[in-house]
């Protein structure tokens, strides 16, 4: 039975995001020894407390995201869409009649170009917050260039009083999704730095316990912070894997999440912050 034991690998903070945080201080947790001395029945507290504290956190997270149901946000975005693609395509019908006949015609090429110049629509397709800041400085040139008369006329006043009713709601819409999302990832980056330290505060003293000329409390020792080494030897192959060029991307509007930063502590070793699919 090998004896010697390396506590260095478990006193330092293990990258983590609060969902793979919370389910290795319960896993922790769990595995501590029964006949655990006074000090580490303390620190195991301690590191439940942060665990609960931050599945709460992701619970309310989770809550706070789903006031503005997806539904309700594609759905807007849709509707901002149309209503540019609508004014677009009607400046670019009427550009499309004989100008011999419709002198109008050359007009309404022209605002085609000077309000969508050379990207036309690629806009909608940006991010929610791209798009609100592009649609936005579209109606600010009509606005100061005093262009809505002429709009009115080539195309029919339907077209800016829609873009007028959609944009308030839809800058509405981006300034919460970013105010929650700072918040939030704000909060929940406190309570994974609060595992991290509770993690290190037990494993810590747990490592503390083994007394190399008695083999069993290794072994002992080795099994309370197996849920560490599971823990860093997925983050491995994670890397691994990663390494082999294995990403992902994000679909419009959704900001990519990862993993808070890692406390001030000598260099953290195992897994990388698995953020995909959890909040952060």
């Amino acid at each position: 039975m090998d004896s010697t034991f390396d506590a260095s690998i478990y006193v330092r903070a293990p990258i983590i995001n609060i969902a793979n945080g919370v389910t290795l201080a319960n896993a922790l947790v769990a595995a501590c020894p029964e006949a655990a001395p006074e000090n580490v029945a303390k620190a195991c507290t301690k590191l439940k407390a942060a665990g609960e504290a931050g599945q709460k956190a992701l619970t309310a997270r989770r809550r706070v995201n789903g006031a503005l149901s997806e539904d309700d946000v594609r759905g807007l975005d849709r509707e901002a869409d149309a209503s540019f693609g609508a004014l677009r395509m009607r400046l670019i019908a009427t550009s499309m009649l004989p100008e011999a006949r419709f002198p109008q015609a050359r007009r309404a090429g022209e605002l085609v170009n000077e309000l969508f110049g050379d990207d036309g629509l690629s806009f909608l397709t940006a991010e929610y917050s791209v798009q609100n800041t592009v649609m936005a400085s579209i109606l600010a040139h009509i606005e100061e260039a005093g262009l809505k008369p002429e709009i009115d006329a080539l195309a029919g006043p339907e077209f800016l009083e829609q873009i007028g009713n959609v944009l308030p709601r839809y800058d509405a819409m981006v300034r919460d999704k970013l105010q929650k999302e700072a918040a939030a990832t704000s909060n929940l980056a406190t309570h994974v730095r609060a595992i991290q330290t509770a993690i290190v505060n037990y494993a810590t003293k747990v490592a503390a316990m083994v007394d190399e000329d008695e083999p069993a409390t290794v072994e002992a020792v080795r099994k309370a912070l197996r849920p560490l080494d599971v823990h860093r030897e997925a983050g491995a192959r994670r890397t691994q894997g990663g390494a082999k060029g294995e990403a992902t991307t994000g679909a419009k509007g959704e900001a990519a999440s990862g993993a808070p930063p890692a406390p001030a502590a000598p260099p953290a070793t195992g897994a990388a912050a698995d953020g995909a699919g959890e909040p952060v």
